[in-house]
């Protein structure tokens, strides 16, 4: 199942990959800004609606088109840190929805907690702050080989789509990458 996995926010994460990956270094897995700061918040729903079209449609896809798209959910609108990251945040929503509804690809969303709570074990049960788990993810995305090093705090939204990436495999595809390293050994 071809799948992408995604952080959305200011600077959203992706990953991109087949659930039949025989390594995990043939995941793909980048971070990219869909709105320039002086830009309407706007134009965040549409460039990534835009991107998404450009990459997996047409003209020349660079992939295959996704059977599976798996987004971090939204945090509600009072959670956000401003109002400009809540209006980015709702417009990244509504072009990924348009996206997936034109070129009929499945959506889902994940809470983080729960995408956590299947790839580190730990979910808001943890005690600590949103940044320790988050350091958690990137050095547990290093240890089973998606990641050449534990990515800088600068690049945690790389392995945050990565999390949603694995849970949306392993959820939805019903399998376990293969090639992945558990507990010593290759699933």
């Amino acid at each position: 199942m071809f799948t992408v996995g995604l952080d959305l926010g200011t600077v959203t994460g992706v990953a991109i990959g087949d659930s039949r990956i025989n390594h995990p270094s043939q995941l793909e897995s980048f971070s990219m800004r869909f709105r320039k700061p002086h830009e309407p918040f706007q134009m965040a729903g549409y460039n990534i609606e835009a991107w998404l079209t450009q990459t997996f449609i047409k003209p020349l896809p660079q992939y295959a088109k996704p059977e599976l798209i798996i987004a971090e959910a939204m945090l509600p609108i009072a959670g956000q840190k401003s109002d400009d990251a809540a209006m980015v945040a709702v417009s990244l929503d509504q072009g990924l929805f348009n996206f997936c509804k034109r070129f009929h690809v499945r959506l889902e969303r994940v809470a983080r907690s729960t995408a956590c709570l299947h790839f580190i074990g730990q979910g808001r049960k943890r005690k600590g702050s949103s940044e320790d788990i988050k350091q958690l993810v990137a050095e547990r995305c290093h240890l089973l080989g998606y990641t050449e090093y534990v990515l800088p705090k600068a690049k945690r939204d790389r392995s945050d789509a990565i999390c949603c990436w694995d849970f949306g495999v392993a959820t939805y595809a019903r399998r376990r990458p293969a090639g992945v390293a558990l507990l010593g050994g290759v699933a």
